[in-house]
C-alpha cells in the first residue's frame, strides 16, 4: 500500500481499534439474530468478533500487525461450528454480516476524518479482500469437522454392523447401540449381502443406501469385498445388472446373525448359478437344498457325474450338453441353438451321456436326479474334490 495512503487510513484504524469493544458487541447482536446462533453462547461466539477487528485494523497496516495462530484460530472457529451444528449457510451468513458491519463502520468513519475517495476504495477492498480469504479458512474448518464426523459415523456403523452381523453383542446391547440407527427389540430386519465385479464396496454401498431410499433403519457398509447391509424394508430400488444380492428376513434383532449367514449363502450360491439381481430363499430353494443335502449330491454325482468325466474332455462337453438341455424344457431344437451345434450333433451326446450312466433322460425321476447331480458338481466342486 502506499505510504500516503497508509497515512490516511491510520486515524481510522485507529479509532476502529478504540472501538473494539462496541464493534464486538454489535456483531453478537447480529448472530444472535441468525436461529442456531442463539444457542451458542456470547462467550463462544467473543474470540471470532474480536478477530475481526484485529484483522481489519491490520489490514490498513499492511497485515503485519497480525498475531500468531490467527488462520489456525479461524479454522478452529469453522471446526466449532460444524460440532455444534449450526448449518454451513448460517456459519458463511454470520461471518460475511461482521465483515459488512466493520465495513460500514470504516466508511462512516471515513467520511468523519475526511479521507480521500483512493484511500476509502483501498480500505473497502482490503476488509472484502480479508473476509473472503478467512471465509475461505471458515468453510476449510468447517468441512473437516464434517468430513471427520462422517468418518466417525461411518467407522460406527461399520463397527455396529459387524456385530450384529457376527453375533458379538447381546440383544440389550445391540438395541443400546443402536439407538441412533433406528435399531429396536420390537421390530423385525432384512439382512442382505451384496457383490458387484465391477464396483468396489465403498461405492456399492453408496448404491445399495441410494436403492434402500428413506426407511427407518438403514444400516449399509463394506464388508470385506462385499457390502452387508441391515435394513427395515427389503431393497426396492432398481439396481445396475452387475450386483448380486442374497437377501434374507424378516428377522429380530436374536436372529440377525442367522440371517446373515443365510444371505451369504444365498449370494454364494447366486454367484455359483450366474444369477444378477436381488436372490431371497424362494428363488435359491432348490439350490440351497442341494447345497444343505452334501450326501445325496455326493451320491448322486457318483452316479451321473463321475462316469461322464472319465471320459476326460469330452466329458466336459457331454455335461455341459445335458445341462443346457435341461435348462431349455428338454428342447433338443433350442438346445442346439444355445450351444450353436446342429441337432445330430447334441442328440449323439446325450445318447453317449445315457450310455455311460443309464439315466433315462425322458423319465422326470431320473432328469432330477441327474440336475441335482449337476448342481452339486457347481456348487462343490468336481469328484476330484470328493474323491
Amino acid at each position: 500500500m502506499p505510504e500516503h495512503l497508509e497515512a490516511e487510513l491510520a486515524p481510522v484504524a485507529a479509532h476502529l481499534q478504540q472501538q473494539t469493544e462496541e464493534l464486538v458487541a454489535a456483531q453478537l447482536r447480529l448472530m444472535g439474530g441468525i436461529g442456531p446462533y442463539r444457542v451458542v453462547p456470547p462467550s463462544e461466539l467473543r474470540p471470532a468478533a474480536r478477530r475481526n477487528v484485529v484483522r481489519v485494523v491490520a489490514a490498513f497496516h499492511g497485515g503485519e500487525d497480525l498475531p500468531g495462530g490467527v488462520v489456525e484460530d479461524e479454522r478452529e472457529t469453522g471446526w466449532r461450528r460444524a460440532l455444534q451444528c449450526i448449518p454451513l449457510t448460517d456459519v458463511l451468513a454470520a461471518h460475511r454480516r461482521g465483515i459488512a458491519l466493520l465495513r460500514d463502520e470504516f466508511l462512516r468513519t471515513a467520511r468523519n476524518h475526511g479521507i480521500s475517495a483512493d484511500a476509502v476504495l483501498v480500505g473497502v477492498q482490503r476488509i472484502w479482500e480479508l473476509g473472503d480469504h478467512y471465509g475461505e479458512v471458515l468453510l476449510a474448518g468447517y468441512r473437516e469437522a464434517e468430513l471427520d464426523l462422517t468418518r466417525r459415523e461411518e467407522r460406527r456403523r461399520t463397527t455396529l454392523l459387524a456385530c450384529l452381523l457376527e453375533g458379538t453383542m447381546t440383544t440389550d446391547q445391540v438395541a443400546v447401540a443402536g439407538v441412533g440407527f433406528g435399531l429396536t427389540a420390537e421390530h423385525d430386519y432384512w439382512v442382505l449381502r451384496a457383490r458387484s465385479a465391477g464396483t468396489d464396496p465403498v461405492e456399492l454401498a453408496r448404491v445399495l443406501e441410494r436403492a434402500a431410499g428413506a426407511q427407518g433403519t438403514t444400516l449399509v457398509a463394506p464388508y470385506g469385498s462385499d457390502v452387508a447391509a441391515v435394513l427395515s424394508r427389503p431393497v426396492i430400488g432398481a439396481l445396475p445388472d452387475d450386483i448380486t444380492v442374497g437377501l434374507a428376513g424378516p428377522a429380530g434383532l436374536s436372529q440377525l446373525r442367522a440371517s446373515f449367514a443365510e444371505a451369504t449363502q444365498l449370494l454364494r450360491l447366486a454367484v455359483l448359478f450366474g444369477h444378477r439381481g436381488t436372490v431371497d430363499r424362494r428363488r435359491m430353494a432348490l439350490q440351497r437344498a442341494v447345497a444343505n443335502e452334501p450326501e445325496l449330491g455326493k451320491y448322486l454325482h457318483t452316479r451321473y457325474v463321475e462316469p461322464v468325466e472319465a471320459e476326460s474332455a469330452m466329458g466336459e462337453v457331454l455335461l455341459a450338453s445335458v445341462e443346457t438341455y435341461l435348462s431349455r424344457r428338454r428342447s433338443i431344437t433350442e438346445a442346439a441353438v444355445a450351444l450353436s451345434v446342429h441337432v445330430n450333433t447334441l442328440r449323439n451326446r446325450l445318447e453317449r451321456f445315457t450310455s455311460l450312466t443309464k439315466a433315462d433322460l425322458q423319465d422326470t425321476e431320473t432328469v432330477f436326479e441327474v440336475w441335482w447331480a449337476l448342481q452339486y458338481r457347481r456348487v462343490c466342486g468336481s469328484s476330484t474334490q470328493h474323491g
